[in-house]
């Protein structure tokens, strides 16, 4: 079994940046999307131009901060809203959304000096809203690119895992082990991602993420020598998304 284990919101802040950075040195973390219109794009990026084999992607964000373009349809008071505020897609542009999501992949090529790996979205977008899907599956295909937790005309779907988060009253042993069980939950299938949140908190993320303390018992369990030794020894392949070509 191939497993990508893919850590999100490289640029979201130094502190997430650096957090992602090590747990892909130490631990089993083996691929990154990248937000391009965040206070942590321009130290990702330049991480990514210095590191040309590191596996970035890109993660596309209407869903945090400014956007690239002016989409009536996707913000309120020139800023993005979250998917949890909307609840439906009924006030996104299709046209918008595509243009929107085609600057921010240009904004990644022009920052990193390359093209993303593959695409994900920010706060599950694509995944909860279908005018999300049609849009970023619109770009993948002009692209060749791998989107998460969809089929292109090129690429097959990896399996979907995003059950890795800290749950209110979870200890650091508990994290541990459910990163272990989920790896064997996935062994069935012939790729799967899992996706992750691991990071330094610091003090914009503490600010402006309520996800914040938990993303560094996530660092934890993705380092931890027990989870390494059990990949070393199982019957998984850690990959990337290049991996599926």
């Amino acid at each position: 079994m191939k497993l990508i284990v893919n850590a999100d919101d490289f640029g979201l802040s130094d502190g997430v940046t650096q957090g992602i950075l090590d747990a892909m040195k130490r631990g089993i973390v083996t691929s990154t999307t990248m937000m391009v219109n965040m206070p942590g794009t321009q130290g990702a990026a330049a991480i990514a131009r210095e590191n040309p084999d590191l596996a970035v992607g890109l993660h596309v964000n209407i869903s945090l901060g400014s956007p690239l373009t002016n989409g009536p349809s996707l913000t309120e008071n020139g800023m993005f809203l979250k998917p949890s505020a909307l609840g439906s897609d009924d006030r996104y542009d299709e046209e918008e959304l595509y243009q929107e999501m085609r600057a921010q992949y240009h904004r990644f090529v022009e920052l990193t000096g390359r093209t993303p790996t593959h695409m994900d979205s920010h706060l599950y977008a694509h995944q909860k809203f279908t005018k999300a899907s049609c849009a970023i599956r619109r770009l993948a295909e002009e692209e060749k690119l791998p989107v998460r937790d969809l089929a292109t005309s090129r690429f097959s779907r990896a399996y979907f895992e995003g059950n890795f988060k800290v749950k209110p009253g979870e200890t650091p042993g508990d994290l541990k082990e459910k990163c272990l069980c989920l790896i064997r939950s996935l062994s069935g299938y012939p790729v799967a991602e899992m996706m992750v949140h691991p990071a330094f908190p610091d003090e914009w993320l503490l600010n402006n993420s309520s996800y914040n303390a938990q993303r560094s018992m996530e660092h934890a369990a993705l380092t931890d020598p027990d989870v390494c030794q059990y990949i070393s020894k199982a019957a998984v392949t850690l990959a990337t998304f290049r991996d599926l070509e």
